[in-house]
């Protein structure tokens, strides 16, 4: 495994004063442009395509050092990684114009029908991006590709424990061409994390990781007021229930393989992984004899070698091992599997795909997030008893999976199990739609991203009103010196009136003045606009 070079501390804080100037700067000389808001998003998509040509360049060496790292399967490292990449940095340069357009809102009350109204986004400023080691790439520069669509300044921290591909982010970064201090690299454990978010500079953090850390990382930056969007883990539960059709032998086999590749994939190191499935007990039995045949079909020669990512280090191995040791549940591996042994000595941390058959709710595979290629499979009996459980157990989780074909039974689990996201029918592959919102829920996190929502994330929406001077002919009423009569004419221009009475009933009487004031308002708006 390669070594990283830490980033010295003092370092770092030249770096956060570059990021925060840089910032600055721009917006400085963006306001002397003739046309601020072209310039500014024609600068915005120039670096944009300078990232993507930055990591297209150095696919391969972003594959070997993931491959390196952990033994990320080729495959695996393109269509769960730089493939959804480069579709989101792709969407990001076509849709820019259309997110940074400020948006007009209408208030047709009295006081506000003939200003001009709009919200525009504007930049947090200068940001931080704090990246996990089990998507090295894609989790830290989907985000620092939001953060650069948004107008910021960008350091990213990556994951000191997948080093390679550390190393492979900083050098494709520091060789683009981007502006000094645009975005920077800083490396680290700890003490640089927290020399990090203890910044009075930062306008805003981003991190993806663990409930445990993110929670530090939060009060930190609660202590100088610095905004958080927060992407944490959970133990996200799968829903067989017993109105899924089990008779439909190639459905049911295709559910399977459909939760297998979202526990299984990456070596089940996915913050949103089926983290354990729930079969109802009337089909278990036939559930748990379809799922045995296909993680043979899956893994016909299992060796833990080319095309089967490993656990990431040895912290992670040791603990689901300890797991898997004291589970009293079934284990059952694929046929290809046993008598395999990982190679711990020559960094070779490989476990493979593992079902845990009638798992009790105090196994140890059942008391946190797993993190790790294993699949606790719990047979149940009363969903309203199971579900009283999770809320118990681990209440808002990422994301909940269902598979049932009874529409009242997938909302009547919607209805009492909140979670941050849920997939009907399928898994994991939610993550990658493009313009729509990821993200958790209470311990799963908060804020979220996602296209849109990825450069929504990283602005703050400001409201611009614009009045005109001439309307002090009808408000005058708000100025002192103060009198009945300009009460009542405030009241009755700016007070709206219910459309129901006291008992809940809707009535159509409303307040005839309110009304005069906005035909004679819209009549105003009218004229001065033919005569504009």
């Amino acid at each position: 495994m390669k070594e990283l070079n830490y980033t010295p501390l003092d370092v770092i804080d030249t770096k956060l004063t570059v990021s925060s100037e840089c910032f600055f700067e721009r917006q400085k000389e963006l306001s002397h442009a003739t046309n601020i808001r072209k310039t500014d998003l024609q600068f915005r998509i120039k670096q944009l395509k300078t990232l993507y040509y930055a990591i297209k360049k150095n696919e391969k060496n972003l594959i070997d050092a993931m491959y390196e790292d952990y033994h990320r399967a080729p495959q695996e490292s393109m269509q769960l990684e730089l493939i959804p990449l480069y579709n989101d940095i792709l969407n990001m340069i076509k849709s820019l114009s259309k997110w940074m357009k400020p948006r007009r809102i209408y208030d047709m009350s009295p006081t506000y029908m003939l200003g001009k109204t709009y919200v525009e986004k504007i930049a947090m400023g200068s940001v931080l991006v704090i990246s996990p080691c089990n998507f090295p790439v894609l989790l830290a520069l989907t985000p620092v590709a939001n953060a650069i669509a948004a107008g910021n300044t960008v350091i990213l921290k990556p994951s000191e424990m997948t080093p390679a591909t550390a190393i492979q982010m900083q050098q494709l970064i520091e060789n683009a061409c981007f502006p000094h201090g645009l975005l920077q690299v800083v490396q680290g454990a700890i003490p640089e994390t927290s020399q990090l978010i203890k910044s009075k500079t930062l306008n805003m953090i981003f991190y993806t990781g663990s409930p445990k850390v993110g929670s530090i990382v939060a009060q930190e930056a609660a202590k100088n007021l610095v905004p958080c969007v927060l992407e944490l883990g959970g133990k996200s539960p799968a829903f067989m229930t017993k109105k899924f059709d089990i008779n439909n032998n190639s459905k049911l086999k295709t559910a399977i393989k459909r939760i297998f590749f979202g526990a299984f994939s990456n070596g089940g190191q996915i913050c949103v992984t089926p983290d354990y499935l729930l079969v109802h007990e009337s089909i278990y039995d036939k559930v748990v004899e379809q799922a045995k045949i296909v993680l043979n079909e899956m893994y016909p020669t299992f060796n833990g070698d080319l095309d089967y990512t490993h656990t990431i280090g040895p912290r992670g191995y040791n603990a689901i091992i300890k797991k898997l040791e004291e589970s009293s549940g079934t284990k059952y591996i694929p046929q290809s599997a046993n008598g395999f042994v990982s190679n711990e000595e020559k960094g070779q941390y490989c476990i493979p795909p593992t079902l845990i058959l009638d798992c009790s709710w105090d196994d140890s595979l059942m008391e946190e997030e797993n993190f790790g290629p294993v699949l606790p499979i719990y047979k149940y009996s009363v969903l309203d008893e199971t579900l009283d459980m999770i809320i118990k157990k681990n209440d808002q989780p990422l994301v909940q999976y269902i598979f049932s074909d009874s529409e009242h039974e997938r909302q009547h689990i919607l209805t009492r199990l909140r979670s941050g996201d849920c997939i009907i029918g399928d898994t994991i592959i939610h993550v990658a739609i493009q313009d729509a919102p990821f993200g958790g829920i209470g311990n799963s996190g908060y804020g979220n991203y996602g296209g849109v929502y990825g450069f929504d994330a990283f602005t703050n929406e400001r409201t611009v009103f614009k009045q005109p001077y001439w309307m002090d002919k009808m408000l005058f009423m708000r100025y002192p010196p103060y009198n009945e009569t300009k009460l009542k004419l405030v009241e009755a221009a700016t007070e709206q009136q219910p459309w129901f009475d006291e008992d809940g009933n809707n009535r159509w009487y409303r307040n005839k003045f309110f009304y005069l004031f906005t035909v004679v308002g819209v009549a105003v708006a009218a004229a001065c606009n033919q005569y504009a």
